[in-house]
């Protein structure tokens, strides 16, 4: 089992969230003065899950436009001077209302990983990935960027686990 302590009473929903995303048993979960309480990992999935859907497809504009990009349509985000973009298979770019913290959390995150900064990208966009010497790992992305995408030795194992769902 799985034990996570939270110390600090102000740490937001979302925060909580984050954490456990990584996990898919029970969770045992203690605040520091206070009982501790066991949830169900399943239990809970199953109620957020009828409370709550992920967004299944984004507004665009182009030209004088408006589009409708559904999540099948959409290969990953990325962020380039506090700009937004939505990149499709088709490798076309819309920009997008949202920052990247945003759509984080309006994404299904078995499908969607925040690999950097400035990249959320959809598992099927993954083309290939190279590990580096320096202990990172290098994205390789369809349709093709022309920057370089890192995962930092810091996050590996999370994305790692994520690839392994």
């Amino acid at each position: 089992m799985k034990v996570l302590i939270l110390e600090d009473k102000g740490i937001s929903v979302e925060n909580v969230s984050n954490l456990l995303r990584n996990y898919d048993k029970a969770i045992e979960i203690n605040t520091v003065g206070s009982l501790k309480e066991v949830f169900d990992w399943a239990k809970i999935t199953q109620s957020a899950d009828s409370k709550f859907s992920f967004k299944n497809r984004f507004l665009v504009k182009t030209g004088n436009n408006i589009l409708f990009k559904s999540i099948d349509e959409i290969a990953y985000f990325f962020a380039d001077d506090k700009i937004v973009y939505l990149v499709s298979n088709d490798a076309k770019q819309y920009i997008v209302d949202y920052r990247l913290e945003q759509l984080e959390s309006l994404l299904d995150p078995h499908k969607f990983y925040r690999a950097n900064r400035r990249f959320l990208v959809k598992i099927d966009a993954i083309q290939r990935i190279k590990s580096l010497s320096n202990s990172r790992l290098q994205l390789f992305l369809k349709p093709n960027i022309e920057q370089d995408i890192f995962i930092s030795k810091d996050k590996i194992r999370e994305f790692k686990t994520w690839l392994d769902q």
